[in-house]
């Protein structure tokens, strides 16, 4: 019976994989120490650690991305924002003020550049912006503080905004992965700052020797991201091994049944 039960544990120790899932990270100053970001490696969903400012710093890995929780803050700062910040010169300007026939129009020289109209009219009141654009940038504020259409323009901003920042910052861990993969494979010295992430790497790095080193750097694309301790279902190739580990079982009791096995 001792042998009966050791081939049991070891059939479902061979086969069970699944493990909960960490939180994914969203790069808003408001992750979890451990959250990871996800990406697909091989044929599978894949928690990888966050490397920390340092590591980055260490390759000089930079994406630039405006911030939101900045220039989110408030209307005044989102104003102050388009008017001589990161968003100057950006075409989600067109899309704004829609009540009043929109604040911007394309410049005659650059479609894709948008400039203040002469004039724009809010509730009623004209403003000549030929004479004075601060006057134009200021009767906007309230437009975006208390008006519905205007919160909700902001708002949707705000979060393109918020999701570039998140790309940017996927796309730096993606670039640094591989670029570890790389100095592993290339047998050079990784970097102090980025010890800990090659630690944490190194299993996968060996289990998947034949991958080249940009598989290390997909990122999860259109799969859905696990809730936080989620167990995920198993892929195709898992669930294979499941009906493997089933079969395995039923010839463990079978054996056993008809006593092959003690």
């Amino acid at each position: 019976m001792k042998i009966a039960l050791l081939l049991l544990v070891s059939i479902r120790s061979t086969f069970a994989t699944s493990e909960p899932m960490r939180c994914a990270c969203l790069f808003d100053g408001n992750d979890v120490d451990n959250c990871a970001v996800y990406g697909v490696l091989g044929d599978r969903l894949k928690g990888f650690p966050k490397a920390e400012q340092a590591c980055l710093d260490a390759y000089q890995i930079k994406k630039d991305a405006p911030d939101p929780f900045i220039m989110c803050s408030s209307a005044n700062s989102f104003v102050n924002a388009l008017k001589n910040g990161p968003l100057q010169n950006s075409g989600v300007k067109f899309g704004l003020g829609v009540p009043y026939g929109v604040f911007w129009e394309e410049s005659p020289s650059n479609a894709d550049l948008p400039v203040l109209k002469d004039s724009i009219e809010i509730d009623g009141t004209a403003y000549d912006c030929n004479a004075s654009q601060s006057n134009c940038y200021n009767a906007m504020k309230p437009y975006f503080e208390s008006d519905p259409i205007g919160q909700k323009e902001m708002q949707d901003v705000c979060e393109q905004m918020e999701n570039e920042v998140r790309n940017a910052r996927e796309l730096e861990q993606s670039i640094l992965r591989v670029r570890i993969c790389s100095e592993y494979r290339e047998s050079a010295v990784i970097e102090t700052e980025c010890t800990s992430m090659f630690n944490e790497m190194e299993s996968d790095l060996e289990s998947y020797a034949s991958l080249n080193c940009g598989g290390f750097g997909v990122g999860s694309g259109t799969r859905e991201l696990p809730s936080c301790g989620e167990v995920l279902s198993q892929p195709s190739s898992e669930a294979s091994s499941a009906t493997k580990l089933a079969r395995l079982e039923i010839l463990a009791y079978f054996l056993i049944a008809f006593g092959f096995l003690h």
